[in-house]
């Protein structure tokens, strides 16, 4: 073959590859954004008066089981860390002492501004 053939078959390649990459990429993100929600609408099930919520990690107990640790701010502006499972709408643990937090279980019905872990803002 010549070698303009090999050029433009390296270039279709190299193309395809970076594509993939940042198709991958991208679709990671998508997941990551969309288990965020999911989670928030978690919390908003589990616990009232919430105002804000501060996603501030995610982690994997096991592969396939996120669970994530996270700010909630009440309407009386108190400020509690709590980690959640994905999925689990049952238990959590707190991260924090607090003798007061099970005074806000119950559900939030009202639209709460989330901060997802990539610093970008939402009401949901």
């Amino acid at each position: 073959m010549k070698k303009q053939t090999w050029v433009a078959i390296l270039v279709i390649l190299i193309v395809g590859i970076l594509g993939i990459g940042i198709g991958v990429k991208v679709h990671m993100d998508r997941v990551e954004i969309n288990q965020e929600r999911e989670i928030t609408v978690q919390a908003k099930k589990m616990f009232r008066d919430i105002e804000k919520i501060k996603i501030l990690s995610r982690g994997e107990a096991s592969p396939g089981s996120p669970f994530f640790i996270i700010e909630i701010t009440n309407n009386k502006k108190n400020v509690y860390k709590v980690e959640l499972d994905l999925g689990d709408a049952e238990t959590y643990s707190t991260v924090q002492n607090n003798t007061d937090f099970k005074i806000q279980m119950g559900e939030t019905i009202t639209k709460i501004q989330v901060t997802h872990l990539s610093g970008e803002r939402e009401n949901v």
